[in-house]
């Protein structure tokens, strides 16, 4: 971090965990996440749901919110079936989808 850069805090838009950085690395960070801005936790999980399955950063975005508000959402029974349905839904869109 070069002298008098401005930091602040932001919030994730994914888990709500606050961070601080600086604004230039906000913006690229917004700039690469669609204007959301994430956590490095969360951009390192997202990286690797794209890396996993081979898809782009709106669609490994909006798998890794869904796995957070379902792991948010009750017993890790409830978690387990939906990362299933969720695991089923990705493999029937990406079958259906033409090449």
């Amino acid at each position: 971090m070069a002298d008098g850069e401005v930091v602040e805090r932001a919030e994730c838009g994914c888990c709500g965990m606050l961070e601080e950085c600086t604004m230039g690395y906000k913006g690229w960070v917004q700039e690469r996440f669609g204007g959301v801005w994430v956590c490095s936790l969360c951009e390192e999980a997202i990286k690797d749901e794209q890396a996993r399955l081979g898809v782009g950063v709106e669609v490994a975005l909006r798998i890794h919110a869904t796995f957070r508000e379902t792991a948010n959402a009750g017993p890790p029974i409830h978690i387990a079936q939906s990362i299933l349905q969720l695991i089923k839904k990705i493999m029937s869109s990406t079958s259906s989808s033409p090449n």
